[in-house]
């Protein structure tokens, strides 16, 4: 095939009014040159948007509407009596003039569009494509929300990118060849469909060679070479299919994450026919990976895995589209592979050609969607359920042969006509059955369950009794955002009750979706199509409230408590045996749809410096070491109990296998290690590996203990060795606590009345522990950092915010261990805390303890602040301080050591009048509503 690149300047016309194709347009319309591929947005075309309040990522200029795309192409001589055609790798809908004759139009937003230009004689002519970014097809609702053309993140440009091409081929032609991998047999079979502009009897021959390089391999079998022999008769609507078995060989490479051997597969015809002789040429990428469902799990090859995956939403700052060249890409997904991701799910959107090219370089399983986010009338209208059922067969067929692209879903949350959907899954197995199908991810969002046709299950929920009508009975989490904010903290979460009744694998939908605070350099960092005024908003938000530069404690302070959350996320999938696997929200930022600041990277797939990606893998990988135990917190008087156990989904099983644990003082010295008995541990399995149970009575108490648990052993299927660590934190507090010297001179009150101040006149001490009711303004208390974003779901009365920020080194903490952010043993503190809003405080004063608000009011918010008032001291703790927990026992005590002892010494920082704006001191029946605090929360008593 030769080919013409016709990437370079093109003179543009923007058509607002869509007055249509013009002949000879004047110059006065002609709106100037454009070098494709690009986008109006990257040449500045269409309005300047102005700053608004949006809260997403802002594109510089924006134009909507038919924008025609104009040059001269020159068809050269020898190209004489060949079939000419366009091809537009990703584009929005189309259509194509060549000297003044329309030839068509294009609207699939996942593939590339592709014309074909009968009967063209060399010479020169004028081309024009019109792209229409309003046409009605992006009008669709399932279109208009999804990640294909949503302003949130992919924006709706205009424009043509990825490759734009004239190709010549001879009268026949290999119009399409597809390879179905027959991993146990070592072959590919080809299906060689030729198009021919007539019925003429044809013979020939077919070559195919076949190339695999990886790291370390370089496979290249004997080629297939066979004589082509077509009858007339055999032609239909100008086209025949033949059909081919390529033994690769005994030494062929299989393909899956551990060894990505992809082939590049060159497929030759030479023919003759009665009118007509050439060669054509047509090449594809085909590997042998066979992945299926294997009860509730699923299999590559024969092997269990266990799918880590990431939700990508088209985020692309600098560009506004997604990259079409495999370089991009294989970079994109390396980092993410750094992370232990071995799976990608594009969320309602459809990638290029060139990141399915680099998962199959990479070893990234792939599941697509069709352009579709409808989560109400999902496929009930006709034209919709054409335009799907059309887009998922373009899809399927250009990017079907790579062995990355695993499975395939409808689109995002479904839940429309049901028989529909249920009946499009099934006419695309039909169409290919080289893949998983399911309606899509997360349908029916309050009666989640499988699609009947579905062969893998994507949820958030599952309903409560699944054999009920699940539109009458309540759901259950199968993720963190369930367990981690209101049970206490344990690792002992799985989900494998809650999916007994499911014959199929189940995969944790969106999995996460833990706020972190934005660090506003980052604003700087957008220099593209797009820029982060909602960042910008909300950074000066924050310096309204008196807390510019905070931005980066924030940012480690709640980085470091969503990792912790993500983390249990992680553990609690790798904890349920038979589980398909899981999908997070995100491991990249998401800057639209509320701003969901989510990810360990930034939206540019850069590292926010929380977490290195070699300690993420500690417990996200194809091989993890887990423990099993109650609590993070013990006394002395406990013993620490932990059930050890191995989930491995690697090449192979783990043989000779050994199992050590320590735990280890701050110090590093050991206060008890010790071996666990295995031998070999099996692939595809959750092995228990043994019982831990040590004494914590020689613990120098209170301490933060490491719990450390390493695997070693021998790959079995490449016999290299295998060394997995990882390790938790255990707090131990003395087992007896003695009250502080002077404890009882403390004043313990609920509310700043006319009593308190005058004892603070007197120079007493006073620990301020305010009833619910005496808090003019205060917001519910919470653990875990704000589900996706607090503008989205404030609706659902969270209080939105991110965890807690302190000075490890204040004396407060003297007998009471901490980082200075929130971890696993505030969570009895923080649970049912009331954060006081301390907006009316002076612009310099900090709460010891602060807590982090929602980017969308940023509240200075604080647990614990402290004053001098007149002679008197005075003590603020919103904490909870009721439960019977080892973690609150051992803080109230080091309160009271602190408020005891001459560390307690505070500035006047708060003035009478400030104290008084923040309490209440009358009726106790009267309650104060913090801004936007929802639903108002007692203080329970009673531990949980």
């Amino acid at each position: 095939m030769d080919t013409i690149s016709l990437s370079g300047p093109w003179t543009l016309r923007l058509d607002p009014d869509n007055k249509g194709y013009r002949e000879n347009p004047p110059d006065k319309v002609i709106d100037g040159t454009i070098y494709l591929p690009g986008t109006t947005d990257e040449y500045g075309y269409g309005e300047p948007v102005e700053e608004d309040s949006r809260d997403h990522l802002e594109r510089t200029h924006r134009y909507e509407g038919p924008a025609w795309y104009r040059r001269p192409v020159t068809i050269p001589d020898e190209w004489a009596g060949k079939r000419v055609t366009l091809t537009l790798e990703r584009t929005r809908p189309t259509e194509v003039w060549l000297d003044g004759e329309r030839l068509g139009s294009r609207e699939c937003l996942s593939t590339p569009h592709v014309y074909e230009f009968p009967g063209l004689e060399p010479g020169e002519y004028d081309l024009a494509i019109c792209v229409d970014n309003t046409d009605e097809s992006m009008d669709r609702a399932g279109v208009e929300r999804s990640h294909a053309a949503s302003e949130h993140t992919q924006t709706n440009w205009n424009g043509i990118v990825g490759e734009i091409r004239l190709d010549a081929s001879p009268p026949v032609r290999i119009e399409h060849v597809r390879t179905t991998p027959n991993v146990a047999e070592n072959a590919v079979d080809l299906a060689v469909t030729l198009d021919a502009p007539s019925t003429d009897a044809l013979e020939g021959t077919l070559t195919a060679t076949a190339r695999s390089v990886t790291g370390d391999e370089v496979h290249v079998p004997d080629p297939l070479e066979c004589a082509v022999s077509v009858d007339a008769s055999e032609w239909t609507d100008g086209q025949t299919t033949l059909e081919y078995t390529y033994d690769l060989g005994p030494d062929a490479l299989i393909w899956d994450e551990f060894s990505p051997a992809a082939y590049d597969l060159s497929i030759s015809l030479a023919f003759e026919t009665d009118a007509d002789s050439g060669v054509d040429e047509y090449e594809t990428t085909t590997g042998l990976c066979a992945f299926d469902a294997d009860g509730t799990q699923f299999s590559v090859n024969g092997r269990t895995i266990i799918l880590r995956g990431r939700t990508d939403c088209c985020v692309f700052p600098e560009t506004g589209y997604p990259p079409t060249t495999t370089a991009e890409w294989v970079e994109h997904m390396e980092t993410a592979k750094s992370y232990g991701i071995n799976h990608y799910r594009f969320h309602s959107w459809c990638p290029p050609a060139a990141a399915f090219e680099a998962a199959d370089r990479v070893g990234i399983y792939l599941q697509p969607e069709c352009s579709q986010w409808d989560f109400g009338t999902s496929l009930v209208e006709d034209g919709d359920y054409d335009y799907y059922k059309r887009e998922a067969e373009r899809i399927l067929e250009r990017y079907g042969n790579h062995p990355s692209f695993v499975a395939f879903t409808l689109g995002n949350e479904n839940k429309g006509d049901e028989e529909r959907l249920n009946e499009l899954v099934q006419h695309c197995r039909k169409f290919d059955d080289r893949r998983l199908y399911a309606y899509g991810a997360n349908n029916f969002l309050m009666s989640p369950r499988p699609g009947a046709a579905d062969d893998f299950f994507i949820t958030a929920n599952v309903p409560d009794e699944p054999t009920a009508d699940p539109e009458t009975v309540g759901r259950t989490p199968i993720r963190g955002t369930g367990h981690i904010n209101d049970t206490p903290p344990s690792t002992t979460v799985d989900y494998e009750s809650e999916l007994a009744a499911y014959d199929i694998p189940v995969i944790g939908h969106e999995i996460g979706q833990y706020q972190i605070h934005p660090n506003y350099d980052e604003t700087r960092k957008y220099r593209g199509v797009l820029r982060a005024r909602n960042l910008e908003r909300f950074e000066r938000s924050l310096a309204d409230r008196f807390m510019a530069g905070r931005d980066r404690a924030f940012q480690h302070a709640s980085g470091q408590l969503a990792i912790s959350c993500y983390r249990e996320d992680i553990e609690a999938a790798f904890r349920t045996e038979g589980f398909g696997g899981f999908q997070l929200l995100g491991l990249q930022d998401f800057p639209g749809q509320g701003t969901a600041m989510v990810g360990l990277l930034d939206s540019f797939m850069e590292s926010k410096g929380l977490l290195e990606a070699h300690e993420w893998r500690q417990f996200c990988a194809a091989r993890v070491p887990l423990l099993s135990f109650e609590r993070y917190t013990a006394t002395t008087a406990d013993a620490f109990v932990a059930e050890a156990t191995f989930a491995n989904y690697g090449p192979g099983a783990v043989t000779d296998a050994t199992a050590t644990w320590s735990i280890t003082a701050p110090d590093e010295t050991d206060i008890a290690t010790g071996t666990l008995e295995c031998d070999d541990l099996e692939q595809g399995a959750l092995t228990p590996l043994g019982t831990i149970d040590a004494p914590l009575t020689d613990v120098d108490a209170p301490a933060e203990l490491e719990v450390t648990l390493t695997v070693s052993g021998t790959d079995e299927a490449d016999g290299s060795a295998v060394e997995r660590t990882t390790s938790y934190p255990l707090w131990v507090y003395p087992d007896a606590l003695e009250s502080a010297e002077g404890a009882a001179e403390i004043e313990v009150a609920r509310r700043f009345d006319e009593d308190i101040r005058t004892r603070l006149a007197d120079g007493e001490t006073v620990l301020l522990l305010p009833e619910p009711s005496a808090l003019r303004y205060s917001l519910e208390g919470a653990f875990q950092p704000d589900f996706w974003n607090y503008e989205v779901f404030k609706r659902n009365g969270k209080p939105g915010t991110l965890g807690m920020t302190t000075d490890p080194d204040h004396p407060l903490f003297d007998a009471f261990p901490t980082a200075g952010h929130t971890d696993w043993q505030w969570w009895p503190l923080l649970r049912h805390s009331r954060p006081m809003i301390l907006d009316d405080a002076p612009a310099e004063f900090e709460p010891a303890i602060q807590i982090i608000d929602t980017i969308y009011r940023n509240h200075k918010l604080g647990v614990y602040a402290e004053t001098a008032v007149g002679d008197g001291k005075l003590a603020i703790c919103t904490l909870d301080l009721s439960r019977d927990d080892p973690a609150v026992r051992q803080f109230r005590h080091s309160l009271e050591s602190y408020l005891t002892s001459a560390a307690f010494s505070p500035e006047e920082s708060l003035s009478t009048g400030v104290l008084e704006s923040l309490f209440d001191a009358g009726d106790e029946s009267e309650r104060a509503y913090g801004d936007d605090a929802g639903a108002w929360v007692e203080f329970d008593d009673t531990a949980e």
